[in-house]
């Protein structure tokens, strides 16, 4: 895998970068990534960063499984994580360059479309922009205080 973190922050960067091939194991190593970012930087309970590397790995997980569907390589997919002090908030965001998949074009397949209510159920916030160039899924996290 290359996932290889980037922890040097830079003016407008995000404070923890993650690349990888979009494959379901990386989505596993970039979220154990998230949760030492996470220890490290913000306190709260256990039970929270459960929460948000949940999340994440969700936001992956799709992204391993949906974006790259049908074509004739693998892509890569990315993670940031934003650690706003002064607000208390984490934001995790999930970007890859392949094709949206609308979860409501499947309806009729109850074994999927749960990915977007679990990440819902686990932020504060969603947002999920889709295109056919790309899509960046963010999670927001309220109550988040600097260790």
């Amino acid at each position: 895998m290359s996932a290889l973190p980037h922890l040097t922050p830079q003016a407008g960067d995000a404070e923890l970068v993650v690349t990888a091939v979009a494959e379901p194991t990386a989505a596993g190593e970039m979220t154990g990534a998230i949760r030492a970012w996470l220890i490290r930087r913000v306190c709260i309970d256990t039970g929270r960063i459960a929460d948000i590397v949940l999340a994440a790995y969700e936001a992956l997980a799709n992204c391993a499984d949906h974006a790259y569907r049908g074509g004739a390589a693998t892509g890569v997919m990315s993670i940031e994580a934003r650690h706003d002090t002064d607000a208390r908030t984490v934001r995790v965001c999930v970007t890859d360059r392949g094709h949206w998949m609308d979860p409501r074009s499947r309806p009729d397949d109850p074994t999927r479309g749960r990915g977007l209510k679990l990440m819902r159920a686990l932020c504060d916030d969603l947002s999920v922009d889709g295109t056919d160039h790309g899509t960046r899924v963010c999670l927001h996290f309220e109550h988040c205080p600097a260790r």
